[in-house]
C-alpha cells in the first residue's frame, strides 16, 4: 500500500516537500546555534563574575590582614592604655570582618584544587589569629620586650605564610578562570565550525534541490509534450491497428472503438453509440463481463481473456487478449480491451478436435493391434483394444513398457538401430519383427509406423499385423521349393556327371586312339586341341556338378565340407581366410540344418567374390544354448544399409534363416566391410 501511495505522489511534490524540510532544518540549526551562544555566554559571565568576586574577596582579605598587621605594629609602638584598648578593639573587629569574608569565599569554592588552597589559607589564618591573641595578651600585660620578641619569632612568620597562601590562591583562581574561559572559547569555536559545516551542507542541499526542482519542472514540461505526442501516436495506432480495441465504463457503455472493431463486427458509429458490451457478447461469454474483479488494485491487467462477440450479421467472432481495468474509490471507472481475432484458429481447433475424435474412433475400433510410443524415450503412450486382446497385457501394463520390451532379444540390436534412424529422420517405416506376448509366445509381426504428434510430444503410431501363421505357411512352401530345387540340382548334377561326362570321356578316349595313328602335323595339332578342350569341359562340368549337388555329410565331415567350400574360391590365394569350427564331436546336427548352413555360406562367399573387393574373410561356426551361430565377415568396401537393395543374395540368406525359424543380422557401412550373423535352432 505504501509503495502504491509513493507511486501516486508526483515527483515535483516530493522535491518541494524535501526543499521545505531542508529550510526548516536550516532554521532549526540557526535557532540551536543561538541557544548555544546564550548558554555559553551565561556560563562565561558566571565564570567571570565568580572569579572577580573571589579575587575581590582575596584582595579585601589581604588588605584586612595588612590592616591588622599595621595595628599590631602600632601596639608595639604605643604605651597609652586607652590607645592600646582602642587598637585592640580595632584588631578584633578587623579579624571578625576577615572571618566573614572567608566564609563568603568558602561558599564560592567549587573545584577540589581550589578547596585545598582555601583550606591551607584558612589554617594559616587560624594560626595567625591564635598568635595575635597571645601577642595582644603579652602587650596588655606590659611585656613589650617579650611581645616584641614574640612578634619577630612567630607572628611575622605566620603573617608571611598567610599572605603567601593568599597570593597563591588568588593566582589559582585567576588561572582556573582563564582555563574555563579558554575551554568555553574552544567549545564556542568548535560549535561555530560544526554549525557552519551543517549550515553549509544544508545550503548546498538547498541549492541542489533547487536545481533539481528546476530541472524536474523542465522535464515535466518536456514529458508533457512527449505525452501529448505519444497520446496522439497511440490514438493513431489504436485506430489503424489490426488489433480489436474498445473502451467501456462500468455499465458496459462503449466509450471508444477503433476501426478494426467496427470492421470486424460490422457496426457503425451510430450503432456503437447506443450499444453496450453485454449486448454484443455471445450468450456463452456474458458471464465473463465482470468489471469488479479486483477493486483494490488500480490498473488491473487481466490476461488470456477469451470472448465471443456477435457481429451485426449474427455471426460469431472469437477473440483473445487482455483487459485493463481502472478503479477510482474502489469502483470501476473504465475498462480497456485489447483483442486479436482468433476465429480461424478457433475453427481450426474445432476441426482438430473432430479429427482427433475420428482418429480415436479408428484407433480404438481397429481390428489390428495399434500403439503409440514416444519417439525419444520409446515409452508406450497408448494402445488400442486389439493390442490388449492379442498380446494379453492390460492397458496399465502396456503403458509402463517401452516398445523395446516386446521385441525378441535376437532382434533388439537391429530394432535399436531402426528406432535411432527413425528418430533422426522421422520417416514412415515398414518391416518385420518378432514380438513376445504376455504368455511368452513369440509371434512374427509386420509393422507399419508413421510419425505424428501426441499431446505436444513427437511420437509414432504403429500398426502390428500378426503374420506368424502366414510366414509358417510360406516357410513350409519355401522349404518344399528348396527341397525340390536341391533334388533338381542333384538330378542335374548326376546327369552331368554320369551321362555328359561319360560321353565326353569316351570322346577323349577316341581322340587318344586317333592321336596314335599316322597323321600330318595339322591334323595332329587339331586332335590335340580337341583333346585339351574336351578335358577342360570335363573339369568344368565336374565343378558345376559339385556345386549343384550337396556334399554327402555322412561321408565327409561337415568342417571339411566348409573348408573345401572356402578353398574353392581361394584357388589363386586372393584372400586371407580365417576359419574356426567350434562344434563338439558329440554334437549331431540335422542334415537339413547343415545343408542350410552350407548354402548360406556358399551364397555369402559368392557375394564377397562378386562385390566386396575384400582381401580378408573370417568364418566361424559355434553352437550355444541350442542355437547354431554362423558368422561371416570381410574387410571389403561395404554398403549403405539404408539404401535400396538391388541384389537377391542377402535376401536369400535372410529367407533361408527364416525358413528354419532362425535369425539373420547383417551389419555394414561404406568402407567398413560387411558381417553376417545367422542363428539357427539345432
Amino acid at each position: 500500500m505504501r509503495r502504491m501511495l509513493l507511486k501516486r505522489v508526483p515527483v515535483r511534490y516530493v522535491l518541494i516537500i524535501a526543499y521545505g524540510i531542508l529550510l526548516l532544518g536550516l532554521m532549526y540549526v540557526q535557532i540551536a546555534q543561538y541557544r548555544q551562544y546564550r548558554r555559553l555566554s551565561t556560563q562565561y559571565n558566571q565564570i567571570t563574575g565568580n572569579s572577580v568576586e573571589k579575587l575581590s574577596l582575596l584582595i579585601n582579605l589581604r588588605r584586612g590582614s595588612d590592616y591588622v598587621q599595621t595595628n599590631v605594629l602600632h601596639l608595639l609602638l604605643t604605651k597609652d592604655a586607652e590607645e592600646l584598648a582602642a587598637t585592640r578593639k580595632i584588631i578584633q573587629q578587623e579579624v571578625e570582618r576577615n572571618d566573614t569574608k572567608m566564609r563568603e569565599f568558602e561558599q564560592l569554592v567549587t573545584a577540589p584544587e581550589e578547596k585545598r588552597w582555601f583550606d591551607s589559607l584558612l589554617q594559616y589564618r587560624r594560626q595567625n589569629n591564635a598568635v595575635h591573641v597571645r601577642f595582644i595578651n603579652k602587650v596588655m600585660d606590659d611585656n613589650f620586650n617579650t611581645a616584641r620578641q614574640f612578634y619577630l619569632d612567630s607572628l611575622h612568620l605566620s603573617f608571611e605564610n598567610m599572605q603567601r597562601t593568599n597570593s597563591q590562591l588568588a593566582a589559582f583562581v585567576k588561572d582556573s578562570a582563564n582555563h574555563q574561559k579558554q575551554m568555553l572559547n574552544n567549545t564556542i569555536a568548535a560549535d561555530n565550525t560544526t554549525m557552519l559545516e551543517v549550515g553549509g551542507l544544508i545550503v548546498l542541499l538547498l541549492l541542489a534541490m533547487g536545481i533539481a526542482v528546476i530541472r524536474t519542472l523542465q522535464k515535466m514540461k518536456e514529458s508533457y509534450f512527449q505525452l501529448a505526442e505519444s497520446e496522439a501516436k497511440y490514438r493513431f495506432l489504436a485506430q489503424h491497428t489490426n488489433e480489436i480495441i474498445n473502451c467501456c465504463d462500468a455499465s458496459g457503455k462503449i466509450l471508444f472503438a477503433n476501426q478494426a472493431f467496427k470492421e470486424k463486427l460490422g457496426y457503425d458509429d451510430a450503432d456503437i453509440a447506443r450499444l453496450t458490451i453485454p449486448e454484443i457478447l455471445d450468450e456463452n461469454s456474458l458471464h465473463t463481463f465482470n468489471p469488479d474483479l479486483r477493486p483494490e488494485v488500480d490498473g488491473t491487467i487481466i490476461k488470456n481473456i477469451q470472448k465471443t462477440y456477435k457481429t451485426k450479421s449474427g455471426q460469431k467472432l472469437y477473440v483473445e487478449g487482455s483487459i485493463i481495468i481502472d478503479y477510482k474509490n474502489r469502483k470501476c471507472v473504465v475498462a480497456e480491451a485489447f483483442f486479436n481475432d482468433v476465429t480461424a484458429k478457433k475453427l481450426l481447433e474445432q476441426q482438430l478436435i473432430a479429427s482427433e475424435a475420428k482418429y480415436r474412433s479408428i484407433f480404438e475400433l481397429s481390428p489390428l493391434p495399434m500403439l503409440a510410443y514416444d519417439a525419444n524415450s520409446h515409452q508406450i503412450l497408448q494402445v488400442n483394444r486389439a493390442a490388449i486382446l492379442h498380446y494379453g497385457f492390460t492397458e496399465t501394463e502396456w503403458c509402463v513398457k517401452k516398445i523395446t520390451d516386446i521385441i525378441q532379444e535376437e532382434y533388439l540390436p537391429d530394432a535399436l538401430q531402426i528406432l535411432k534412424h527413425m528418430q533422426q529422420y522421422a520417416a514412415p517405416y515398414g518391416g518385420f519383427m518378432k514380438h513376445i506376448t504376455k504368455n511368452g509366445q513369440v509371434i512374427e509381426v509386420e509393422i507399419r509406423g508413421v510419425p505424428f504428434e501426441y499431446e505436444g510430444i513427437p511420437a509414432r503410431l504403429v500398426t502390428m499385423l500378426d503374420v506368424t501363421e502366414r510366414n509358417q505357411m510360406e516357410n513350409r512352401l519355401s522349404k518344399a521349393i528348396l527341397d525340390t530345387q536341391e533334388q533338381e540340382r542333384f538330378q542335374i548334377s548326376a546327369e552331368l556327371h554320369d551321362n555328359v561326362n561319360q560321353i565326353l570321356t569316351g570322346a577323349v578316349f577316341s581322340l587318344g586312339l586317333l592321336n596314335k595313328t599316322e597323321m600330318d602335323s595339322n591334323r595332329k595339332e587339331a586332335v590335340e586341341s580337341a583333346h585339351k578342350y574336351i578335358s577342360m569341359a570335363i573339369e568344368a562340368i565336374r565343378k558345376i556338378s559339385h556345386r549343384l549337388a550337396p556334399p554327402s555329410f555322412n561321408l565327409v565331415d561337415f568342417s571339411d565340407s566348409m573348408q573345401m567350400l572356402l578353398n574353392s574360391i581361394n584357388i589363386d590365394r586372393k584372400y586371407q581366410i580365417e576359419f574356426a569350427y567350434n562344434i563338439p564331436l558329440e554334437t549331431k546336427m540335422k542334415e537339413d540344418v547343415m545343408l542350410n548352413i552350407y548354402r548360406i555360406l556358399q551364397e555369402q562367399l559368392n557375394n564377397i567374390h562378386k562385390y566386396a573387393a575384400a582381401t580378408r574373410i573370417e568364418v566361424s561356426l559355434n553352437i550355444e544354448a541350442g542355437w547354431a551361430e554362423l558368422y561371416i565377415a570381410d574387410n571389403g568396401q561395404g554398403f549403405d544399409m539404408h539404401a535400396p537393395r538391388t541384389g537377391i543374395g542377402l535376401r536369400n540368406i535372410e529367407r533361408r534363416a527364416a525358413l528354419f525359424s532362425g535369425y539373420c543380422h547383417i551389419q555394414s557401412s561404406p568402407g567398413n566391410g560387411c558381417s553376417v550373423k545367422v542363428l539357427l535352432p539345432v
